[in-house]
């Protein structure tokens, strides 16, 4: 639990404590909430449930004893690795979202709004779903949970127009590659259960 300690002693970074949480909290209630963004609430609850944890496993300190041979204690499995490519795209949207929020009340036209309030539910969708589908998965293995006909939908809305934008930054070409095989399967999982031909 060092890493919460640094946590609780630093700048306190949102991204990184949600991070921290999601590895070590237990609370899917909790971590829904946490994930709803940096207000003011959530930044409390946050350092609270953080500081919960950091107390529980620290050890208290125990009287001088004479010493007794060592009991095997069982194994502890270690927490997945944290992919640090998709910590930093994640902390990136983050401040994205948290930085647009205050500028809708000053934006002067209902289109230039309207944009900006769209950039956020997407923004949104992108965190949500690098909580949901691990990068690193084949399209199959990351979405195979999605089997609602509107959400399937939903995502296409959201990954055609990443993929038009990604396909003028030849650096990401990894991404690119991803987002090509997620709309992909589910364009293919559409027409399997016949949704292609509803729209016709």
């Amino acid at each position: 639990m060092k890493q919460i300690r640094e946590w609780l002693e630093s700048g306190q970074d949102y991204a990184e404590g949600l991070d921290l949480y999601e590895s070590h909290g237990s609370s899917q209630v909790v971590l829904t909430t946490l994930r709803y963004g940096a207000t003011e609430f959530n930044r409390q609850k946050l350092r609270k449930e953080l500081t919960s944890i950091a107390e529980a496993v620290t050890p208290p300190v125990a009287p001088v004893r004479a010493p007794r041979a060592p009991k095997p204690s069982p194994a502890v499995a270690e927490p997945a690795p944290v992919d640090e490519a998709l910590r930093a795209r994640r902390r990136a949207w983050f401040a994205e979202r948290n930085y647009l929020h205050p500028q809708l009340e000053l934006i002067a036209t209902d289109a230039e709004r309207l944009a900006m309030s769209l950039r956020i539910l997407a923004l949104g969708d992108l965190i949500s779903q690098s909580y949901a589908a691990p990068v690193g998965l084949p399209a199959p293995l990351r979405l195979a949970h999605v089997t609602d006909e509107g959400e399937i939908r939903r995502l296409l809305a959201n990954l055609r127009p990443r993929r038009s934008r990604l396909k003028k930054r030849p650096e990401r070409a990894d991404d690119l590659a991803q987002v090509e095989s997620e709309i992909n399967y589910l364009e293919q999982k559409l027409k399997r259960d016949g949704g292609e031909s509803k729209l016709q």
